[in-house]
């Protein structure tokens, strides 16, 4: 009986586990936003701006080298999420995704 249980409750995490990581995949797929869909790593600024139009704001990078441009996308239920595309020293993109460039500053993985 209490090895039952005990299934029941690690499969019942594991599904949770797995529900935060196509939540994520979701979450990316949801947007049609040209900053999401098309903007690659390499890319130039002239290339994103050409792509994603004007960003919010933009950003030096004080943590990680380079600048950062800022978006704001909107939810499907009006709400708005955050959206960084960051630039090297270059001025090429080197990541983007769901958050803000300052956020992003504070532990670059690149």
């Amino acid at each position: 009986m209490k090895n039952n249980q005990l299934l029941v409750c690690l499969d019942a995490a594991g599904a949770l586990l797995l529900s935060g990581c196509s939540a994520y995949n979701r979450a990316e797929s949801s947007f049609t936003e040209p900053v999401v869909k098309e903007v690659k790593a390499g890319q130039t600024k002239q290339q994103v701006l050409q792509i994603a139009g004007t960003p919010a704001s933009e950003v030096r990078l004080k943590n990680a080298r380079g600048t950062c441009f800022n978006y704001l996308l909107k939810n499907r239920d009006g709400t708005a999420q955050n959206y960084f595309v960051s630039f090297n020293d270059r001025g090429q993109v080197l990541n983007k995704g769901f958050q803000s460039c300052e956020a992003y500053d504070t532990n670059p993985q690149r």
